[in-house]
């Protein structure tokens, strides 16, 4: 009985430094770029709008140019990322346009 409690504790601790081991993103440095990709990385969307915002970048921008460790930051928040699904619907604008041709033309 002692050895069963003994192999379940060792598991759940495991179980939970494993899950403690989640990537931590740190910022070199001091840049826009940095910011913004360490600020997406904790999934706090309010945070990261707002970081957006003082940037001066549109999130269109930011989505589409902004690189975090060579990746662009929208699979850089996939990978790395907490709350990922939540950045991903802030961050991912997909670009549409809309175009009307008209099929009846008049003679």
């Amino acid at each position: 009985m002692n050895y069963k409690n003994i192999v379940v504790a060792t598991i759940i601790t495991l179980g939970f430094s494993i899950s403690a081991q989640a990537a931590k993103v740190t910022a070199i440095d001091n840049s826009i770029a940095t910011n913004l990709c360490v600020t997406a990385a904790t999934g706090n969307r309010a945070a990261m709008y707002k970081s957006i915002k003082s940037s001066g970048y549109s999130s269109k921008y930011v989505a589409n140019n902004i690189e975090c460790n060579g990746k662009n930051l929208l699979s850089f928040v996939e990978h790395n990322g907490k709350n990922s699904a939540a950045m991903l619907k802030l961050l991912d604008r997909t670009k549409t346009s809309v175009s009307i041709t008209d099929l009846a033309s008049v003679n």
